[in-house]
């Protein structure tokens, strides 16, 4: 018989093999392949804070995405989005989801030549 450590040691080696194999890595940052599922993502959340106090974005293009799982899903988001004058801009945007929160969905937009906007809004 194994003594425990030695069958915890086991245990742990299979476990991260078993990870490498199948390329899963906890925490880790992940291209986003089906865009369409981050366009509604981000499209709900574009549409809770119109209601609200803004900021009042269209959006006209995602070009690309990653998602990482921390407390919650971090995604973020490079995308062309459509000010309130018609002016179309590159923005970097993070939706961090946390759905248990109460307003746990945090939406950062950061536009070129605009500053920074951080706004909440519920699930």
């Amino acid at each position: 018989m194994f003594p425990k450590k030695s069958l915890i040691c086991l245990g742990l080696i299979l476990v991260v093999t078993m990870c490498v194999q199948s390329q899963i890595m906890t925490g880790g940052v992940k291209t986003v392949t089906n865009l369409q599922e981050v366009e509604r993502e981000l499209r709900m959340s574009l549409s809770k804070l119109e209601a609200g106090d803004g900021p009042h974005y269209k959006l006209r293009k995602v070009n690309k995405a990653t998602r990482q799982v921390v407390a919650g899903s971090l995604t973020k988001i490079e995308a062309d989005l459509e000010d309130s004058t018609g002016k179309v801009k590159p923005c970097k945007i993070s939706i961090w989801s946390r759905p248990w929160l109460p307003n746990g969905i945090e939406v950062t937009f950061e536009c070129d030549g605009e500053p920074k906007v951080i706004r909440k809004h519920n699930a």
